[in-house]
């Protein structure tokens, strides 16, 4: 029987991070972060959940969403991408509520 995926943000968040301490280079996609970054047995995710803390980690500004020309998206650690990547943008600011 195969654990229950982990759908808690925060530690999907954690693991992401730790990732890119370890790996600062690394540069990956929804289902590369998923497969690669966040390997079973050690996490059991969906790409739902990972698309959330990818999300949360992009509005705390610690990661950087790329969005490609051929449509793909990929995700950096923000220390290394510091707005010299074209197709970077650093995210709007959200406006209160």
């Amino acid at each position: 029987m195969s654990p229950a995926p982990i759908s808690d943000p925060s530690i999907l968040c954690q693991g992401i991070l730790l990732y890119l301490q370890d790996h600062p280079e690394a540069a990956d996609s929804l289902e590369g972060i998923a497969n690669w970054w966040l390997p079973a047995p050690a996490y059991s995710v969906t790409l739902e959940a990972v698309q959330e803390a990818l999300a949360l980690l992009v509005a705390e500004h610690r990661i950087a969403r790329i969005d490609l020309a051929d449509g793909r998206t990929l995700y950096q650690s923000v220390d290394k991408v510091s707005g010299s990547h074209p197709a970077w943008r650093p995210p709007t600011p959200r406006s209160p509520h």
